[in-house]
């Protein structure tokens, strides 16, 4: 059972702002450049769903180890989502302003019970790989369900579903997962190489993650960015 007081302590919501911004900072920067002309022509392989969500679930790993609290990711994401709904300052209340803070929202859900249950020791692990793949599985599909009821139904018919459903559920899916793999994979080797050599960070992470100032600034500059990139 998790400890209730470490769980809301000033580190632990500390540690929660600083993920959550740059969450925020990740959807306003690389978000935004992957819905660019040049990168929608480019078809499924540079879509954001396929590379922003797999960062955002590493990001949601990286708040849980730290805080040892699957609870923290939940609350990760409304500090993301709260960020992504500043940009209404901007183009005013529309679908596209609060239904990518819904989806932050789910996307936390999804990652924060797949990690309840993984229960993951380390962020590079079979076991995080694991709520991932579990996590983002169970998002396509909650994703779907919120189209259908927005009024593009994928579970309609046939047709549809091929356009829709199997495009999210399995094509994007599948190709997230990859991707998860592969970066995965190599950071897990890059770690392994430094290990064997002994290299060792001259700075405390942890103590640079619950800092708040640091989580000031990455939350001031997630707001600047998602809104100055909005008003470009």
């Amino acid at each position: 059972m998790e400890n209730t007081e470490k769980k809301f302590s000033l580190k632990t919501w500390m540690s929660i702002l600083f993920w959550g911004a740059l969450w925020g900072i990740v959807e306003a920067t690389l978000g935004t450049i992957l819905h660019l002309p040049g990168f929608d022509g480019t078809g499924i392989y540079f879509a954001s769903t396929a590379i922003v969500l797999p960062i955002a679930y590493c990001l949601m790993a990286n708040c849980y180890k730290r805080t040892e609290s699957f609870y923290s990711v939940y609350l990760m994401g409304i500090v993301a989502a709260t960020i992504k709904l500043s940009v209404a300052f901007i183009i005013g209340w529309i679908d596209r302003v609060y239904f990518p803070a819904i989806y932050i929202v789910v996307e936390s859900l999804c990652m924060g019970t797949a990690l309840a249950i993984f229960r993951p020791k380390n962020v590079l692990s079979l076991r995080t790989f694991g709520a991932i793949v579990a996590a983002n599985t169970v998002y396509q599909f909650s994703y779907l369900l919120i189209c259908a009821i927005n009024g593009n139904n994928a579970f309609a018919s046939m047709e549809a579903w091929a356009k829709s459903g199997e495009k999210y559920l399995f094509t994007m899916n599948g190709l997230a997962i990859v991707y998860t793999l592969v970066v995965g994979s190599i950071a897990f080797g890059l770690f392994k190489l430094a290990e064997h050599y002994n290299f060792k960070f001259k700075f405390d992470l942890n103590k640079l993650v619950t800092s708040p100032i640091v989580a000031g600034v990455a939350v001031v500059l997630s707001f600047a960015f998602t809104i100055g990139l909005a008003a470009i």
